[in-house]
C-alpha cells in the first residue's frame, strides 16, 4: 500500500486508487500524513480538520471519518481485531506507514541521488534522477486539503521542493550540454521565479553558448534592477562573475550535446510552479549557484537542509563540472525567512557566504567563532547593536550563511518597526519554522505547541483568567523544541529588530537564555541601541550573565570602507573628497549610502541633503496629493494595508487609490506585500512619513483607520487600542478604554502577561481623572486593578511594590465606586492577595466588611468572610478563635451546592477551610480531627475534579506533618504535592513540596540534605510570598537541633523571631523561642515560648517544652 500527497491525498492498492471517502476524508488522511508514525491527539485533530472553526458534534465525526479512513485503509481486519495501520492511542490516533510508501519521502530520495550525482559531475544522470523525482508529481501538492492551516506549512515546502528539482533538471541540461534544447523552459521558469539567481545564471549560460550574448547580459541586468528596487541588494557574486566574463567572452565552451534522459514512465517533465507572490528568497544563506559543478538549492520535503551534510564553496557558474564533495543543500525557504537587507555588501565570505561584507570582517569572525562554540561546547547567545541600516541584518545574514555552508539549520524571527506586535510575535515565527523540522518530532513539544504558531497558547482553558501554569508549560516546550531541533547539528536563531518586541517575547528569550548552554543552539539578536528602554536593559543584562555571551556594537564604516563600499556599488573607485563628504554627512551608515547612490544623488555635491531622512522628505514631497495621503495613511498602519482599506479611510474609489499609489512603486518608496496590498520598501521610509504628520491629521488618521478596522472586525483588540490611543484628543478615550481592556483580555488568554498588564495600565491611567466623581469609571478602574494585581502576583511577585500600589489603589476605589455596586467579590480577593502578603491588618479589615455584607444567596460570601479571618487567626496565633471562624466557614461551604462550586473553581479564591483548620486543629493537639479534615478536604477536591485542591490537600497534608514533626506523614503528603505540580505546571506547588521533602529527608537523618532544604525554603518566596516564613523557618531550626548543629539552628530561629516582629506572623513563635532557648541555653526564650504556646492554645507546641519552662500545667 502506499499514499500519495504530490497531488490529491490518495491511498494506492495494488496499483490502483481506493476511495476514501469525501473531502473530509481526505483531509483527515493529510493531516495523518503531515505527521506520519506519530500519535496525534483528538483535540489537536478536530482543530485542524475544522481549521479551528470545529462544529459541536466535531468529535463524534471525526470518529465517523476515522472509522471510514480506517475501512480504506484495513478492509481486511475483523471486528474486534487490533489495528494495525490507524491505530487507537488514548486521546488520540496513529498513522503507521513506511516511509518508503509516501511519495514525498521517494520524492526528497530521488532529489538528493540526483543532487549528489550533479556534484560529482555526472549531468546526464543527475537530469535522469530530477526527471524521476518530477514524474512522482500529479498537480498541487495536499491538493484538496492545502487550505487547512495544519497543512499548508508542508505543502508550501514541498512547493519550494519542487522549485528546486526543477532548477536542478535545467542545471543538469545545460552541464551536459542541451543547453538549446532546454533553453524555452528556462526563460519559462525564470519568468516564474524572477529571484531564483541559479537558474537565472543557467539562462545567461545557455544564452551565451547559443551565441546570443546581448540577450544573456540583458537577463543579467534585469535581475539587477529587480533587486536593486525591490530590496537594494546587488546580484550574488557567482552571477557577477558570470557577468563580468560574458563580457570578456571569457566563458568556456559547452560540452558536446548529450542525450536527452529518457522520461520516468513517458510521463513529460513537470513544468514551473510560480512562487507564492513573489516572496523573496530567505536570507541567511548563499544565493543558488545553480552550476554545473554546483547543484542548486534541493530542499526535502520538511525544508531542511538535506541530511544536514556539510557543503563545499559554491563555485562558478562557468567552471566545468567536476567533483565537489556532497550537494549543496540550502536552508529552509520560508515566511520567517530574514528581510532583504541592505548595508555594507552582501552576506559573505569564504565560509559559505555570497559576497564580503564591507567593513565588517572582525564581527564578522568573533560572530563564526560563536556559532562554532554553540555547537561544540553548548549555545550561545550574541547581540548585534547599532542605528538604523548600519548593517545589523546584513551581518546577520552573513552569519546565516555561514551556517547553511556548515550544514546547520537557520530560523528567523522579526519583530515589526512600528505599530503593536501581537503577543509572542517573534516567536511565533520561529516556532513555525521550527516544528516543521524532523527532530521536533521525537520530543513531544512539537505537539505541544499546537496552535502557538497560529493562535492562543496550548493548554487554554478559556476566557480571560491568568494561567501561569499553561504558561512556563509553552516556555519549557518551546526550550525543549529548540533543544531538539539543535541536537543533530546545531542550530541558528536569528532573532531580528529585536528592539521592537513584545515584552512576552522578551520573557521567553530571557527563559530561553537560562537552559540554551544545555543545547547547541545559537541565538542571534539584532537591535537598536537600547539603553533608553528599560525592559531591553534588564533582558540583556540577563542575556549577558549566560557563557560566552558576546554584544557586538556597529558603528559607522571608517572611510576605506566607504570607499570600498563604493566602488562596489558604481564599479568605479570614488575620489578621497567624495569619501570623506560621505562619511561626514552620512556618519558611514551603509543603508544611508546605498540609498544616496541609488538615487544617484551627488554624494560630494554641496547641495547634497545632510541626511537620509531629508532625501525622503524631499522624494515624499515631490509625490502628487493623492500618493501622499496614501502614504500618510500607511505609515500610520505601520505595516501594509490593502489597497481597499485605503480606499475606505481615504474616503476614495479604489481605481482612484490604486492610480495614486502608481507614483509610489515608480518612486521606489512602497512595494507589494501581497495580493492588494502595499508596504512601505523600508521602515525609515515610513518613519519619516508618520514625523512629517501634523499632530492633528496624524490623529485623525488614526481614528479613521481604527473605524475602519473595527467595521471590518478582522483586527487584533491591541491594534484598535493603539490607534484608538493616538486619537484620544479627538474624543476617543471611550474607545481607547474599551479596546484597551479587550486587548487586556485577548492577551491574558494568550498567557501574554506583560502584554496585557502594558493595557491594564494604560486604562487605568485614563480612568483615573475621572474616578473621583464618577462611580462608573471608578468601578471600571477597580476591575482594572484586580485585574493587574492577579497579574502582577505571577510576574513580579506578591510581595513587590507593584502589587502593594496596586492593592491600595483597588482599596481606595471600594469607597468611590457607589453604594449600588457589588464590591464583595472585590473585598474577597483583596482579602486572599493581603493574606498571602503577610497583610494581616488589612485582611481583617477586609473580611470583616465581608461578615458584615449580605450574602449573596449562594453562602460563598459568607463562607469567605469567617475563613479569612480564620486564616488571620491562624497565622497570628489566636488558634481557639481560628477554629471557631473555620468552624463557621467550613459549615457554611458544605451547605454551598456542589454544581455552584464546580462551576467557580479557578474563578474566585481558594476556599482552603478544612486546610487551615486541620492545621489550627493539628496545633491544639487533636490530630485525629486535623486528619479529617485534610480528608475531607481531599473528597472536596476529588468531588469538584479541582486539580488546585487535590494539590493544595497535599500540601496542607505536608504542612500538618511538619508541625507535628511526623516525617512519613511529610514525605509522602510532599511527594504527591510535587507531583500533581510537576504534572501539570503549578510552580508554587512543585517548589513547597521540594522543600518538605527536603526537611523530611534532615528531619530523618540523613544530613547532608540540610543545604539543600535551606535552598528549596528559598525558592518557595522567590516570587513574593511573605507568609508562611515563620513555618519554614521553625522547620528549618528546629531540624538543624535534631541533626545537632545548635549554632545553625538558633541562627535560623532568631531570624524567623525577627519575622514574627515584622509581620505580627506569630503562630510559630513559641517553637521559634523554644528551638533558640535549647541552643542558646537560654531559659528566658524557653519561658518565653511556654507561655506564648499557653497563650495561644498551641497543646502540640507546649508539650515540647520542658516542665520547669512551662509551670504547672
Amino acid at each position: 500500500m502506499q499514499f500519495r500527497v504530490l497531488g490529491p491525498p490518495e491511498v494506492v492498492r495494488d496499483g490502483q486508487v481506493v476511495p476514501v471517502g469525501g473531502p473530509k476524508h481526505r483531509a483527515l488522511l493529510a493531516l495523518f500524513l503531515v505527521r506520519p508514525n506519530r500519535v496525534v491527539s483528538t483535540d489537536w485533530l478536530v482543530d485542524a480538520l475544522w481549521d479551528g472553526r470545529p462544529p459541536a458534534s466535531a468529535a463524534t465525526t471525526l470518529r465517523t471519518y476515522v472509522a471510514g479512513l480506517r475501512r480504506a485503509v484495513e478492509p481486511q481486519r475483523s471486528p474486534g481485531e487490533p489495528a494495525r495501520v490507524l491505530r487507537g492511542h488514548p486521546g488520540g490516533y496513529e498513522l503507521r506507514v513506511d516511509t518508503e510508501a509516501v511519495d514525498a519521502a521517494r520524492f526528497r530520495r530521488a532529489v538528493d541521488q540526483a543532487a549528489g550525482a550533479l556534484a560529482v559531475g555526472d549531468a546526464v544522470a543527475a537530469e535522469r534522477g530530477y526527471d524521476t523525482a518530477l514524474g512522482l508529481w500529479r498537480g498541487e501538492p495536499f491538493d484538496g486539503a492545502a487550505h487547512l492551516a495544519a497543512v499548508r506549512p508542508e505543502a508550501d515546502r514541498l512547493a519550494e521542493s519542487r522549485l528546486g528539482a526543477e532548477e536542478g533538471r535545467l542545471t543538469a541540461a545545460v552541464a551536459a550540454g542541451r543547453h538549446a534544447a532546454v533553453l524555452a523552459e528556462l526563460r519559462q521558469f525564470v519568468s516564474a521565479n524572477p529571484l531564483r539567481e541559479g537558474a537565472r545564471a543557467q539562462l545567461m549560460l545557455a544564452l551565451y553558448r547559443s551565441g546570443r550574448q546581448a540577450e544573456a547580459l540583458a537577463v543579467y541586468d534585469e535581475a539587477r534592477r529587480l533587486l536593486a528596487g525591490e530590496y537594494g541588494l546587488d546580484p550574488g557574486t557567482e552571477i557577477r562573475a558570470l557577468h563580468r566574463r560574458i563580457l570578456a567572452h571569457a566563458v568556456p565552451p559547452a560540452p558536446a550535446p548529450r542525450p536527452a534522459p529518457p522520461t520516468p514512465g513517458g510521463t513529460p517533465p513537470a513544468t514551473s510552479t510560480p512562487p507564492a507572490s513573489g516572496t523573496p528568497p530567505a536570507s541567511g544563506t548563499p544565493p543558488a549557484s545553480g552550476t554545473p559543478g554546483t547543484p542548486p538549492p534541493a530542499t526535502g520535503t520538511t525544508g531542511t537542509p538535506s541530511a544536514m551534510r556539510p557543503v563545499p564553496r559554491p563555485t562558478d557558474p562557468t567552471d566545468p563540472p567536476r567533483p565537489t564533495g556532497p550537494p549543496r543543500a540550502t536552508e529552509p525557504t520560508d515566511a520567517t525567512g530574514p528581510p532583504a537587507a541592505t548595508g555594507a555588501g552582501g552576506a559573505g565570505g569564504a565560509d559559505g557566504a555570497a559576497e564580503p561584507l564591507v567593513g565588517r570582517g572582525v564581527e564578522l569572525a568573533d560572530l563564526r567563532a560563536a556559532l562554532t562554540e554553540a555547537s561544540d561546547a553548548g549555545g550561545r547567545i550574541a547581540a548585534v547593536v547599532g542605528e538604523p541600516g548600519i548593517g545589523k541584518t546584513s551581518l546577520a545574514v552573513a552569519v546565516g550563511a555561514t551556517a547553511a555552508a556548515r550544514g546547520v539549520p537557520v530560523v528567523w524571527g522579526r519583530c515589526p518597526d512600528v505599530g503593536q506586535a501581537p503577543p509572542f510575535w517573534l516567536w511565533r515565527q520561529v516556532v513555525r519554522a521550527l516544528t516543521a523540522m524532523p527532530q521536533a518530532g521525537p520530543t513531544g513539544s512539537a505537539g505541544r505547541l499546537d496552535g502557538f504558531a497560529d493562535g492562543p497558547l496550548p493548554g487554554l482553558a478559556g476566557g480571560p483568567e491568568p494561567d501561569p501554569a499553561a504558561r512556563f508549560r509553552a516556555y519549557e516546550a518551546v526550550a525543549e523544541l529548540v533543544r531538539a531541533a539543535a541536537a543533530p547539528g546545531g542550530l541558528l536563531v536569528v532573532l531580528d529588530d529585536l528592539h521592537a518586541a513584545d515584552p512576552d517575547s522578551l520573557l521567553l528569550l530571557r527563559f530561553l537564555a537560562a537552559v540554551l548552554p544545555g543545547t547547541r543552539a545559537f541565538v542571534l539578536a539584532t537591535l537598536r541601541p537600547y539603553e533608553h528602554a528599560a525592559t531591553l536593559v534588564a533582558t540583556v543584562a540577563e542575556l549577558a550573565r549566560g557563557p560566552g555571551f558576546r554584544q557586538v556594537r556597529l558603528g559607522g564604516l571608517p572611510a576605506a570602507a566607504v570607499a570600498d563600499l563604493v566602488r562596489r556599488r558604481t564599479g568605479v573607485p570614488p575620489g578621497e573628497p567624495v569619501v570623506d563628504r560621505l562619511v561626514t554627512r552620512t556618519g558611514g551608515n551603509p543603508f544611508f549610502i546605498t540609498e544616496l547612490l541609488r538615487y544617484r544623488a551627488d554624494p560630494a555635491g554641496a547641495d547634497l541633503p545632510p541626511s537620509v531622512r531629508d532625501t525622503v522628505r524631499l522624494r515624499l514631497g515631490e509625490l502628487p496629493a493623492p500618493t501622499r495621503d496614501c502614504l500618510d495613511l500607511l505609515s500610520v498602519a505601520g505595516h501594509d494595508v490593502d489597497a481597499s482599506t485605503l480606499a475606505t479611510v481615504l474616503r476614495r474609489p479604489a481605481d482612484q487609490v490604486t492610480d495614486a499609489l502608481g507614483a509610489a512603486y515608480t518612486a521606489e518608496l512602497v512595494t507589494e506585500a501581497g495580493p492588494g496590498a502595499v508596504r512601505f520598501r523600508h521602515p525609515l521610509f515610513a518613519e519619516v512619513a508618520y514625523a512629517e504628520l501634523l499632530p492633528p491629521r496624524r490623529a485623525a488618521l488614526h481614528a479613521r483607520l481604527a473605524a475602519a478596522y473595527e467595521r471590518a472586525g478582522d483586527v487584533a483588540p491591541a491594534e484598535l487600542a493603539h490607534h484608538y490611543g493616538q486619537a484620544v484628543g479627538l474624543g476617543h478615550g471611550e474607545d481607547h478604554l474599551r479596546w484597551s481592556l479587550a486587548a487586556a483580555d485577548d492577551a491574558t488568554r494568550r498567557f501574554a502577561y506583560e502584554n496585557a498588564l502594558g493595557h491594564l495600565a494604560r486604562a487605568a491611567r485614563g480612568l483615573a481623572p475621572a474616578t473621583a466623581g464618577s462611580p462608573a469609571a471608578a468601578r471600571t478602574e477597580l476591575g482594572v486593578q484586580l485585574h493587574r494585581a492577579a497579574l502582577l502576583q505571577m510576574t513580579v511577585g506578591v510581595g513587590a511594590d507593584a502589587v502593594d500600589e496596586v492593592c491600595s489603589r483597588a482599596r481606595d476605589l471600594l469607597v468611590l465606586v457607589g453604594p449600588e455596586v457589588d464590591v464583595r467579590p472585590a473585598l474577597w480577593a483583596l482579602g486572599e492577595l493581603a493574606a498571602n502578603r503577610a497583610d494581616y491588618a488589612v485582611c481583617t479589615d477586609l473580611a470583616g466588611r465581608l461578615v458584615r455584607a449580605e450574602d449573596d444567596g449562594t453562602g460563598l460570601i459568607a463562607a469567605a468572610g469567617a475563613y479569612l479571618l480564620g486564616v488571620v487567626d491562624y497565622f497570628t496565633g489566636r488558634l481557639p478563635a481560628a477554629d471557631r471562624r473555620l468552624t463557621v466557614a467550613v459549615d457554611r461551604l458544605r451547605a454551598v451546592d456542589l454544581r455552584l462550586l464546580n462551576r467557580q473553581v479557578g474563578r474566585l479564591p481558594v476556599l482552603a477551610a478544612y486546610n487551615f483548620r486541620a492545621l489550627v486543629r493539628s496545633l491544639r493537639g487533636d490530630a485525629a480531627a486535623a486528619r479529617r479534615d485534610i480528608a475531607d478536604a481531599e473528597r472536596l477536591a476529588e468531588a469538584l475534579d479541582d486539580l488546585y485542591g487535590r494539590a493544595n490537600a497535599a500540601l496542607f497534608g505536608a504542612w500538618m506533618g511538619l508541625q507535628e514533626r511526623d516525617v512519613p506523614t511529610v514525605r509522602a503528603a510532599a511527594q504527591r504535592c510535587r507531583e500533581i505540580g510537576a504534572a501539570n505546571g503549578m510552580p508554587h506547588f512543585v517548589a513547597t513540596g521540594t522543600f518538605f521533602l527536603e526537611w523530611a529527608a534532615a528531619r530523618g537523618g540523613d544530613h547532608d540534605r540540610l543545604p539543600v532544604m535551606r535552598a528549596a525554603a528559598e525558592g518557595i518566596y522567590r516570587p513574593g510570598l511573605r507568609a508562611t516564613r515563620t513555618v519554614t523557618f521553625s522547620g528549618m531550626a528546629e531540624a538543624y537541633l535534631a541533626a545537632g548543629d545548635p549554632a545553625t539552628a538558633a541562627a535560623l530561629a532568631e531570624e524567623g523571631l525577627a519575622v514574627v516582629a515584622e509581620l505580627g506572623e506569630s503562630v510559630f513563635a513559641a517553637e521559634l523561642h523554644r528551638v533558640r532557648g535549647i541552643a542558646r541555653d537560654d531559659p528566658a526564650a524557653l519561658a518565653t515560648g511556654a507561655r506564648i504556646a499557653a497563650d495561644q492554645g498551641s497543646g502540640l507546641l507546649l508539650a515540647r517544652f520542658p516542665v520547669d519552662a512551662t509551670g504547672p500545667r
